[in-house]
């Protein structure tokens, strides 16, 4: 049983940066987020707030440079004198209120300790106004890193280690206050998957996924269903989507034409393993599970927003190997640029929102998918072909994807 209780308290702060409309379901941190026009930006490996403005118009630009949200003329961004750097990042989210330009972040701070004569960490909540660069603090001197931010109505849920290594799930107001043990876990270790209309939902590391709810007599915790993939799981209109993996494709993808003859003069082929998986949906309130959609990527890079899923699809294209001193690269894409878009509003039904087929510039292996708008798709992705063709390593990118010309432009975020 997953049990909630009462934490001790600790410092804090109080914060102007309220919601203007109660969401009907959670927001959960992200590196990649739209709030007010402007897509942000911040990975722990970088710790700064980067961002481009979606409404501008990238026709001329094929490498589109992001800014720094800081407004002070002259910062360097590479100190804490700098609004946008947040050294000790852990994890953030955009306000959902309609109106807002904020984000909420958790930190992990050093300070020196005269007394003990060394650095001290210590963890906190804080709320960054963009627009302004003013920052203010919620939680402070929290013992344990905080590693997960849910927003909803009034509240901070958030995701903390204890003294056992494992996470608990915390709520405080975003006004300030007592941090409240939400779930405790009984000895697995959790994750949250997302929150709607007062429920809020979360895996544990035994695959099973729960519903925790407020009542009379405190939270109370009921398993759903189990899932085996702990990825690409989300909340949504009363349904949880979730992937399976696919029982009709191939454990393996062979490379045509790359063998390799071993000592005993065995030939050997080479293969790639598939990562092909199944969407289904259930109930929030447990039931049958549902079938979606077939054939996508494995799904650490899936998206539900606006009523879609947005979903890498399993379509495995080789396009050669090339030797070197160290041996042989084989070049290959997952997706070969296709992205499936499911309707998942009604009955649920599915449309390709990118092909490499549609957009010949689409050159890319997409592994990721972050945000979707009427024009553009922000996405990260392999530019696997042109590596192929020119002989070089395969690299990672930030892609803006222009669903009117199809072009490709590349966001150089760190």
């Amino acid at each position: 049983m997953f049990v909630a209780a009462t934490a001790l308290a600790y410092l804090f702060a109080a914060v102007s940066c309220l919601p203007a409309k109660k969401p009907e379901r959670g927001v959960l941190s992200a590196e990649n987020a739209i709030v007010g026009g402007r897509l942000y930006h911040a990975a722990r490996i970088s710790d700064t707030f980067q961002y481009i403005d979606i409404n501008v118009d990238y026709k001329s630009v094929l490498t589109i440079e992001p800014k720094v949200a800081c407004a002070i003329k002259g910062c360097s961004h590479s100190d804490d004198s700098c609004p946008a750097y947040i050294r000790g990042l852990t994890c953030w989210a955009p306000d959902p209120g309609a109106h807002s330009h904020s984000l909420w972040y958790a930190q992990m701070r050093t300070y020196f300790d005269a007394e003990q004569k060394k650095g001290v960490r210590h963890n906190v909540i804080a709320c960054l106004a963009v627009l302004t660069g003013e920052t203010e603090t919620v939680l402070q001197d929290w013992q344990y890193p905080i590693d997960q931010l849910l927003l909803y109505g009034d509240d901070i849920y958030f995701l903390s280690k204890n003294q056992d290594g494992l996470h608990d799930i915390w709520v405080i107001p975003r006004s300030g206050g007592t941090p409240e043990l939400y779930v405790a876990g009984d000895g697995t270790d959790i994750v949250m998957v997302g929150m709607e209309n007062g429920a809020l939902y979360f895996m544990s590391e035994d695959s099973g996924v729960y519903r925790a709810e407020r009542g009379s007599d405190g939270v109370k915790t009921t398993l759903i269903f189990s899932c085996d993939t702990p990825t690409g799981i989300f909340v949504y209109d009363g349904y949880i989507y979730y992937p399976v993996k696919s029982e009709d494709a191939p454990e393996y993808e062979i490379l045509p034409g790359r063998t390799e003859t071993d000592e005993n003069g065995e030939v050997t082929e080479f293969a790639v393993a598939v990562n092909c998986h199944d969407y289904y949906r259930v109930p929030v309130s447990g039931g049958e599970p549902e079938p979606v959609i077939s054939g996508v990527q494995a799904t650490v890079g899936s998206l539900c927003a606006d009523g879609y899923l947005y979903l890498p699809a399993w379509e495995f294209d080789y396009y050669g190997s090339i030797e070197s001193k160290g041996g042989s690269t084989d070049y290959f894409s997952r997706s070969s640029g296709t992205v499936w878009a499911v309707d998942i509003k009604g009955k649920p039904r599915a449309d390709t929102l990118i092909s490499a087929s549609k957009y010949a510039t689409a050159d890319g292996d997409i592994t990721a998918i972050y945000t979707v708008t009427e024009r553009f798709v922000f996405a990260k992705s392999l530019n696997t072909l042109a590596a192929y063709q020119n002989g070089t390593p395969v690299e990672s990118v930030y892609v803006l994807f222009d669903r009117g010309d199809g072009y490709v432009r590349v966001v150089n975020f760190e």
